[in-house]
């Protein structure tokens, strides 16, 4: 916890006290700099002054650095000329030696009014050194005052050669003439005819002084805040602790409660006098209904777990029985009706603490769905086999298949005169073609089949595939009908796929129908909306209920003249649609198969003006 504290803190602290750290080192910068330009504009007034009225040489300014200097916190101020010859120095001892620390002055060179600044390092200190051009006197400020005191015409705009002629000792780089008595009677020239550059030299000691005062007082703030900080953290996280430990009964409770009721496996628990105590969703639906008491197969599982010691796992199979009661179209009562359920089942006692048996826990799953998924799994293997198998043969059969149909055609045309054997003929061709639509059926059902998804109106694809079968229909007085229980009928599928789907249905309802029978095709959407489904409905012989698994088996068929690929090539379909098909046959009612295609149905996509 206190890893935590500090991890979360110490940057926090960090980055506070350098952020204010830096501030006050830009508010000690912004300080000197503007003291050193404040003494840099007072000392050029003042030399102003002086040159204007009181034409002061060189010894006055020298004397005037003198007492600028004394100032507090003012290192040195000093006068150099363009390549560092020191022409004027608070220091005496320093004036017509060279400033070996001479910055760049390109940056100030060609702007009077611009001041630039750095730090460096003076005898084992800090120094702050602000400097510039030293333009006492501009030509814009000789414009706008007269001429004083004998200065004459030397100080005019657009005479340089009589200025140089005051000016020649400070125009010279040495600049000795500051130090002689005898200049105070010249005036140099400042007009920026000879460039001369003013350093202010600043102690940083009370400024570091300061800066060090001020890290003292952050640091011990920091460690006042870093302490209280721990302190509230500690106290936030012992009441967070506080709490959990509070909530954790109710809602570990909720959790396992919750847990339990939602699984997708049943769970029944049964206390030690064998009386079931709870169940969940899942065990109810399963089960149907709460049983009163648990099945015998549960207490065999107890008895084998008290004998083994440890959890018991088989799979069991339980009679589930009905006790309701109702009456059939004959009248005729009814009760008693019983159902088996396979389940996968696992016994466990219930433990306290202390190891003591409290009940017993049994957790379980229907075996059913997983069945049928095994079966449609070897299903789906096993078409896939058959199709491998039936792509080879049916290339090998059509070939002599060609011959004999060739040569029945060839005898029936040579022995036209002969009716017997022109009929041997015909009957020879009709079963070739015969078997050539079986093993078109049989190639259509091998090869890769391939999709095509685009937008189509359902409603008008069933239409048209039942004109198709109107010959049919019209033949045997079969009567249809299209039941649209939905207003959203564009879907996105395969008209083609579709309508060879509905083609194969369609035909064997007609064959299961006698005279005036009747086809039903429904057409409506699925509760969440997200798929259609289309249901064909005849009421024709039907199928036997023991055969109803395998109708979708290829080569399974009950009419003798069926080929028995018809509804395994509708599966195969409906499975490249990414959907599925289910059948519903009663013997006195007919058959109902369902169609069932995922996607999302909508109303006219492009307007009703283009339908």
């Amino acid at each position: 916890m206190m890893a935590g504290v500090l991890v979360v803190l110490l940057p926090i602290f960090a980055f506070m006290t350098l952020d204010r750290m830096e501030r006050q080192k830009e508010y000690i910068k912004e300080r000197l700099l503007i003291k050193g330009i404040s003494l840099i504009r007072t000392f050029e007034a003042g030399t102003r002054t002086g040159m204007l009225t009181m034409q002061w040489g060189a010894r006055r300014i020298q004397s005037m650095l003198l007492e600028t200097a004394v100032q507090p916190d003012v290192d040195y101020i000093m006068i150099t000329s363009k390549s560092g010859e020191i022409l004027a120095h608070s220091d005496a001892a320093l004036v017509g030696k060279r400033f070996d620390a001479m910055p760049d002055i390109t940056a100030v060179q060609g702007d009077t009014l611009l001041v630039s600044h750095r730090r460096r390092q003076m005898k084992g200190r800090q120094v702050f050194e602000v400097f510039k051009r030293f333009t006492p006197l501009t030509i814009g400020f000789r414009n706008r005052h007269k001429p004083m005191h004998g200065m004459g015409r030397g100080y005019r705009e657009g005479e340089p050669g009589k200025n140089e002629g005051v000016a020649r000792e400070f125009r010279r780089e040495g600049g000795s003439s500051m130090a002689c008595p005898e200049a105070s009677s010249l005036e140099p020239d400042f007009s920026g005819m000879t460039e001369h550059y003013i350093f202010a030299g600043l102690s940083m000691t009370r400024a570091s002084l300061a800066q060090d005062r001020l890290l003292k007082q952050t640091i011990g703030r920091g460690f006042l805040f870093f302490l209280v900080g721990c302190i509230g953290m500690i106290g936030l996280f012992a009441f967070q602790a506080y709490r959990s430990a509070k909530a954790s009964l109710t809602s570990v409770q909720a959790f396992s409660d919750n847990v339990v009721q939602n699984m997708p496996a049943g769970l029944v628990a049964i206390d030690q006098d064998h009386r079931i105590t709870s169940m969940n969703r899942a065990a109810k639906e399963i089960f149907g209904q709460v049983p009163e008491k648990p099945f015998p197969q549960m207490i065999q599982l107890i008895a084998e777990m008290e004998t083994l010691g440890k959890p018991v796992s088989r799979e069991v199979t339980l009679r589930k029985g009905t006790s309701q009661k109702g009456t059939s179209q004959k009248g005729t009562s009814r009760k008693g009706t019983h159902r088996e359920l396979r389940l996968d089942m696992t016994a466990s006692p219930l433990l306290d603490n202390e190891g003591v048996v409290l009940g017993f826990l049994f957790l379980f799953r229907d075996l059913t769905q997983l069945r049928e998924l095994k079966k449609e799994v070897e299903t789906t293997r096993h078409l896939a086999a058959i199709g491998k198998l039936a792509g080879g043969v049916a290339h090998e059969i059509r070939n002599p298949l060609s011959s004999i149909k060739g040569f029945a055609t060839y005898f029936g045309k040579r022995y036209a005169n002969n009716s017997q054997d022109r009929e041997t003929a015909q009957i020879m061709v009709q079963e070739v073609e015969r078997i050539n639509r079986s093993i078109t059926q049989l190639l259509e059902f091998a090869k890769p089949m391939a999709v095509e998804n685009r937008v189509v109106r359902l409603d008008d694809l069933i239409s048209h595939s039942l004109k198709l079968v109107k010959h049919d229909l019209d033949k045997k007085a079969i009567d249809a009908s299209v039941n649209i229980q939905t207003d959203k009928t564009w879907f996105r599928t395969d008209p083609d796929r579709m309508n060879q789907i509905l083609l194969n249905l369609y035909m064997n309802a007609i064959n299961a129908m006698d005279d005036g029978g009747q086809l039903t095709v429904d057409l409506l959407a699925l509760p969440d909306g997200n798929g259609l489904e289309i249901h064909v409905t005849d009421n024709g012989s039907g199928i036997d209920k023991d055969h109803l698994d395998e109708v979708f088996d290829p080569y399974f068929t009950t009419r003798p003249e069926g080929t028995g690929l018809g509804l395994s090539i509708v599966h195969r379909i409906v499975e490249n649609l990414k959907g599925d098909i289910r059948v519903e046959s009663d013997g006195e009612k007919g058959t109902r198969f369902m169609i069932r295609l995922p996607g999302i149905a909508q109303e006219n996509p492009w307007g009703e003006d283009k339908i």
